[in-house]
């Protein structure tokens, strides 16, 4: 069962959404890379475990590639910038010049106890305006899959 509320403003997303498990476990979902390799992205993208790198202190590196369908791969790199383990993660993006994002996004999760379930709180930006519908569809379809990851 979830609650999930996008809004956006004109470069920046804020997705809340209510996940039916502990924040410790929500947060290690994001944190492990067994684990984040199992949800991250987007319905019929896969990312690897062995494409994903997490150095998880302030000033470390998380680094993953999603795979496409037809083949196509798509790197991201953060640098950590915060974090309060388990209730927050703040990462500022690399630019991506190649898809018109010129500065770096910073993506900031915050993790609430919510009964026995976690209000997870994702902000993200700012975005070209090209490209902030594309994130926002891919972070909710992917919390979709975390939803279900979390359920088994």
């Amino acid at each position: 069962m979830s609650e999930q509320t996008p809004t956006t403003s004109d470069q920046h997303i804020l997705i809340t959404h209510v996940f039916d498990a502990p924040r410790e476990r929500v947060f290690r979902a994001w944190t492990d890379p067994d684990a984040l390799a199992a949800w991250y992205g987007p319905a019929h993208v896969e990312t690897p475990r062995e494409r994903i790198r997490i150095d998880l202190r302030v000033g470390g590196r998380y680094e993953l590639t999603m795979l496409m369908p037809g083949g196509g791969e798509f790197a991201i790199g953060y640098e950590v910038v915060e974090l309060v383990e388990p209730e927050l993660l703040v990462l500022r993006s690399d630019p991506m010049p190649e898809m018109g994002m010129h500065e770096p996004t910073v993506l900031r999760l915050e993790f609430h106890d919510h009964g026995p379930k976690t209000r997870m709180t994702l902000s993200d930006g700012p975005y070209p305006a090209h490209g902030r519908g594309g994130a926002e569809a891919g972070w909710t379809a992917a919390f979709e899959k975390l939803e279900a990851q979390l359920a088994e």
